[in-house]
């Protein structure tokens, strides 16, 4: 998973369809059609007709993804289901398999320096808080640098 630290939010901040998708591991036209299929997927329109889906849409669509990628339901069988069942069991349907392999996989961490010909430093896993911790302070310092280096330049 690639962690794009210019972009985190807050856990209950909005996202659009391409962070959604990415942290689903999806392309963008499965979840607009997903949206063509299952009334209850109702993300909040901007201007532009601009997608932004809230947490509960997020954990809706990954227990979709549960039930069609994972559990290899058919649409109707999931309609069927949620009719039945309601709109909460899907949402409470991440598998065990699912979760373990969302924490146990590595997070890949590429920091792409450009003014060093594409340089990619890259880290493979993250096991602690206290390391994301220290990652982002080094990433802050390298900002700060950054900035120092550019203000001298436009002198």
């Amino acid at each position: 998973m690639n962690k794009n630290f210019e972009t985190q939010k807050a856990p209950k901040a909005f996202r659009t369809i391409s962070e959604v998708a990415g942290e689903l591991d999806l392309k963008p036209y499965v979840i607009r059609f997903w949206e063509s299929q299952f009334k209850q997927i109702k993300p909040m329109r901007r201007k532009g007709g601009r997608r932004y889906y809230r947490p509960r849409d997020i954990d809706f669509l990954r227990g979709l993804k549960d039930l069609l990628h994972e559990k290899n339901h058919t649409i109707k069988k999931v309609k069927d289901t949620i009719a039945q069942k309601g709109k909460e069991f899907v949402i409470s349907q991440p598998s065990k398999r699912m979760i373990e392999r969302s924490t146990s996989k590595k997070q890949n961490i590429k920091i792409k320096f450009s003014h060093s010909n594409h340089k990619i430093l890259e880290i493979k896993k993250l096991d602690s808080e206290e390391k994301k911790q220290q990652i982002n302070s080094l990433l802050k310092s390298f900002c700060k640098l950054r900035d120092q280096m550019l203000a001298r330049a436009n002198l």
